[in-house]
């Protein structure tokens, strides 16, 4: 793509970053008895959390993904 703030030919890079959902689901498997250390489970796992894309030349942000 290219980059909106630089205008550079760019593949982005992609951070996760954990947004609402990890935690609807913590809460939810909380509720559900899974409060020792499943609950957690969530925060490890790349599928759930919001994408964060950055142009590699000026480190900007070109977009974020929510998942919620």
């Amino acid at each position: 793509m290219t980059c909106p703030h630089c205008h550079a030919s760019i593949s982005t890079q992609v951070t996760m970053d954990t947004g609402l959902l990890p935690w609807l689901i913590c809460g939810g498997l909380c509720l559900f008895g899974c409060w020792l250390g499943c609950c957690l489970i969530p925060f490890c796992m790349d599928g759930v959390k919001d994408a964060i894309h950055t142009c590699p030349q000026c480190r900007k942000v070109v977009g974020h993904y929510k998942r919620i």
